[in-house]
């Protein structure tokens, strides 16, 4: 599979890094890549989502290092699978940050932004 970030993850991640608590974010999201590249679709279905017929969205859980919590208290990481073998890595954002939580419609938002570029 080939990985690609979105525009709103590399905003998100510059984000995280300027806070300087989330120092090891680049690390943490690199921890889940050989199992995206290998196929090894990780983390939750999201259901409900008007999506091309074969693609999918997941959402997968991050532990955050530079916290030094785990997974419950860490990351969630959005991802887009597109039908030609291609993953969007869509947004992240840390689980104890209320304000950053996307909903529905901004999550198909990304996607929709997504199947753009």
């Amino acid at each position: 599979m080939i990985i690609e970030r979105s525009k709103k993850i590399n905003s998100d991640i510059d984000y995280y890094i300027r806070k300087k608590k989330y120092k090891k974010i680049l690390d943490d999201i690199s921890s889940i890549l050989p199992d995206l590249e290998a196929g090894n679709l990780v983390g939750d279905k999201l259901e409900g989502f008007n999506l091309p017929e074969g693609a999918a969205l997941y959402k997968v859980r991050i532990a955050n290092t530079s916290a030094n919590v785990g997974k419950s208290n860490g990351f969630r990481l959005i991802y887009y699978v597109a039908i030609e073998d291609k993953i969007y890595l869509l947004t992240i954002y840390s689980k104890k940050d209320d304000e950053r939580i996307p909903n529905d419609a901004q999550i198909a938002m990304l996607v929709g932004n997504t199947l753009e570029f």
